[in-house]
């Protein structure tokens, strides 16, 4: 073989792999631009976190949060994920057209529970910046103190 056709066949080596990388990196950039120049939806979520203050143990304290799009196109909640099943979700819409909003309702339940308390909420969405929005909760859980109404009925045997 000569010089010249081992030098040939490089150059139509290389000459393909840069044409293939080429086409490759536009179709790329090509679906890039495709996939941002829809209609895209921005879920907003006006308060990331609530304190329930102190409640006594047993009540079921509820908060409203307002979800809103901020975007363009249609924002769908997929789905709303508690950490606690003590921890009660709705909301009043899964389809949340642009510049319109949805009421998130959470209420928690504090029947087994005592002290400080934290849990979180996962609304997910199809924001594609934003597809796992966390909300925060927290709440201090009191004991109700039942005073002893009872006197002591028992005689005191040592005197």
């Amino acid at each position: 073989m000569s010089k010249n056709t081992i030098t040939m066949g490089k150059n139509t080596i290389i000459f393909f792999l840069i044409g293939a990388i080429i086409i490759l990196g536009g179709i790329l950039v090509f679906s890039n631009i495709q996939n941002n120049s829809g209609l895209q939806p921005r879920i907003l979520v006006l308060e990331q976190e609530w304190d329930f203050g102190k409640v006594k143990q047993g009540e079921k304290p509820t908060h409203i949060f307002i979800v809103k799009n901020g975007g363009e196109g249609d924002l769908i909640i997929e789905g709303v994920k508690e950490s606690c099943a003590c921890i009660e979700v709705s909301i009043s819409t899964a389809l949340i057209k642009p510049g319109e909003s949805a009421e998130l309702k959470v209420t928690y339940d504090t029947t087994d529970y005592v002290g400080k308390d934290e849990k979180h909420l996962h609304i997910y969405s199809n924001d594609p910046q934003v597809p796992d929005a966390r909300i925060n909760l927290y709440v201090e859980i009191e004991v109700l103190q039942i005073p002893d109404l009872i006197p002591n009925l028992i005689p005191n045997l040592q005197d």
